[in-house]
């Protein structure tokens, strides 16, 4: 073997690449072909997570081969920030100081060079939408180390009348005592008993499983510090964050909350869940990290006319966004995220011996890739750790979850990505003193983490918590406390929850008439064509029907009807999931309920106003202009 010799010629390097592209062709067209074959029968799984009478949940590998491409996407997010420039000045808690070495190296200018001014950053409450209007105050001279007086800051420097950088800092200050409005909680606590603080913390786009394949670590200290409850059945009731958080904010369905929105022209009047605690003297915060895409305000709302909590700081975040100096995920060279984490875990500290409610959710590293999770692992494990040892979680009602799965990509193209998506991570954790003192409270936990439960649930335990001590498991229109039993016969439309995103095994099976899922398919390529004309004119593109990926029949004939969930591919390419009803031969019924698009489609839509229907569209310029190869519809886009 060793007097073997192997020359590799131009020709010979030719016929290898064109051996490894066939290699790669075949391979992935052997996933898109077995993966609907196995759909239909239990490869994807033999045991079961859930089997109760009124729901049964499939147990799935979370590292199935169908999701490999999925769990393999890069994660660019801190990557991309530790290459901006790094960052001058620190804050510590309420002051910022400066690394003159750094300055020095980047600037080449020392701190006695330097003059510093920081502009205060308001929201302008006169405009028509103050959440998208973040304004200025004057320029003040900064004082580094010295502890400022103001909230949400804009910090600049120069050098020799030059200017040297901007930066933006949340700094954690006091605010007024709430006052308690003495109807709103009859029974006072003993003098011993603080009330019990509550934080919802949320990340975007998390389902149960990705959950457990990247915050590991975060997984154990709830687990087995805290002793959390994990409920394995959460549901998600619609769609994207909107309608699920609605239900979770103020017990209403997101079509109620809408309505509400249309009749008042805003969303103050509805009657959102940190009101309750506001009445009973508590600090509130509200922080969405991604303003631009916040439930009230995206994709058309004007937001809320009133600041609605203590601590609100989407006019720094917005303005933040909005600036062409770094990356939306950055602060500088820092993940943006962590900062944020960091200024959570300071306003708690600052308030430690108050009542406060806080609803946090962060997004930008998980809205889009099903992978950033990971980043998040260490930083909320120690936010935990740290927020515990100082003893802010000693008296606090922690609810950690997510509004759904993963909802666009390669995943959710596969059965286990449909399942994911319908499935949000949820833990409750609650003080020791708290469960001592309500021993049924901790049994009705401990079964109903595996029990179907909604946001809507979720909504009806806070308002139990906002009662205490006057303690209750109230229910409301659609919710079930948690803290009372939850019946293991309940099903998705006990619950609330529209067949088309219950999770629970059904009796669905494939259509083995291919003239029947064609038709439904032809017909649901002309309803997205019509939905894209009727709001975006001329401006897209006209769908064509590619292939009938998937069909499933979700009910049997009946009333000359069949009802249907397809997945099609068009051309040009985007990949749709579609729900509706197909007559029978002797019926002419046909209906479209619901249209889901699976592919990832922002740099697809930049000609449209925001809209929610920007998911059947392809803007006709971006056709012109695209040199995208349209094999690989699931690697575009941002949203």
């Amino acid at each position: 073997m060793s007097g073997l010799r192997f020359k590799l010629t131009k020709k010979s390097l030719f016929y290898l690449c064109v051996y490894v592209v066939f290699c790669w062709i075949f391979f992935h067209a052997e996933v898109a072909l077995l993966t609907p074959m196995f759909s239909e029968s239990q490869l994807f799984f033999n045991k079961y997570l859930l089997r109760i009478p009124g729901c049964s949940l499939p147990l799935y590998d979370s590292y199935h081969w169908t999701l490999g491409l999925s769990l393999s996407e890069d994660v660019p997010y801190e990557r991309s920030c530790s290459g901006q420039e790094p960052d001058i000045l620190a804050q510590h808690f309420g002051r910022i100081v400066m690394n003159a070495s750094a300055l020095r190296r980047l600037y080449n200018v020392s701190e006695l060079d330097t003059k510093c001014y920081y502009r205060e950053v308001f929201r302008n409450e006169s405009a028509p939408g103050p959440d998208n209007a973040p304004v200025l105050g004057p320029h003040v001279p900064l004082k580094l180390g010295d502890r400022l007086n103001a909230e949400y800051v804009q910090v600049m420097c120069e050098a020799h009348d030059k200017p040297l950088f901007k930066e933006y800092f949340l700094l954690p200050l006091s605010k007024p005592l709430a006052t308690v409005n003495s109807d709103a909680n009859e029974e006072k606590p003993a003098r011993n008993e603080k009330p019990i603080s509550v934080l919802i913390l949320g990340i975007d786009s998390t389902s149960r499983m990705n959950f457990h394949r990247h915050m590991v670590k975060t997984g154990r200290y709830l687990e087995a510090e805290l002793n959390a409850f994990e409920f394995i059945a959460l549901n998600k009731v619609d769609d994207n964050s909107f309608p699920n958080l609605i239900p979770l904010l103020t017990g209403m369905s997101g079509s109620e909350a809408e309505s509400v929105y249309r009749r008042y022209g805003k969303f103050d009047q509805l009657p959102l869940i940190w009101k309750e605690y506001k009445l009973r003297g508590y600090t509130t915060l509200y922080m969405e990290e991604w303003p631009f895409a916040g439930i009230f305000v995206y994709p058309t709302f004007v937001g809320l006319m009133k600041v609605p909590t203590d601590y609100y700081p989407t006019s720094i975040l917005r303005m933040m966004d909005d600036g062409d100096l770094q990356k939306m995920e950055c602060m500088g060279a820092r993940l943006k995220t962590k900062v944020l984490v960091n200024y959570l875990a300071d306003i708690l500290k600052l308030n430690h011996e108050r009542p406060m409610f806080s609803f946090v959710w962060l997004s930008y590293v998980t809205h889009n890739n099903v992978n950033g999770l990971q980043l998040l692992d260490d930083t909320l494990e120690r936010f935990l750790r740290e927020s515990a040892t100082y003893g802010v979680l000693k008296n606090t009602a922690l609810l950690f979850m997510s509004d759904h799965g993963m909802r666009m990509g390669r995943m959710s193209a596969t059965e286990i990505g449909r399942y994911e998506n319908k499935n949000p991570f949820c833990f409750l954790a609650l003080p020791k003193r708290f469960l001592a003192d309500n021993p049924m409270v901790a049994a009705h936990l401990e079964v109903n983490q595996r029990r179907l439960i909604t946001n809507y649930d979720l909504h009806a335990t806070l308002i139990s918590l906002s009662e205490w001590p006057k303690f209750g498991t109230n229910s409301t229109d659609k919710g079930l406390s948690l803290f009372g039993p939850i019946p293991p016969e309940r099903t998705c439309a006990d619950a609330f929850i529209p067949r088309h995103f219950c999770a629970c095994l059904d009796d669905s099976r494939s259509v083995n008439d291919p003239k029947v899922s064609l038709n439904f398919a032809w017909h649901a390529v002309d309803y997205i064509n019509a939905l894209a004309k009727v709001h975006f004119g001329e401006s897209c593109v006209v769908w064509k029907l590619g292939t009938v990926d998937r069909a499933w029949m979700l009910a049997g004939f009946a009333d000359d009807a069949v009802q249907l969930r397809v997945q099609i591919t068009t051309v040009p390419n985007a990949v749709f999931e579609v729900y509706g009803t197909l007559g029978n031969l002797s019926s002419s019924v046909k209906s479209v309920d619901l249209v889901l698009r699976l592919d990832k489609y922002a740099n697809q839509t930049t000609c449209l106003p925001r809209s929610k229907w920007q998911k059947v569209c392809m803007c006709k310029s971006y056709l012109l202009t695209s040199t995208t190869r349209e094999t690989f519809p699931f690697g575009l886009g941002l949203w």
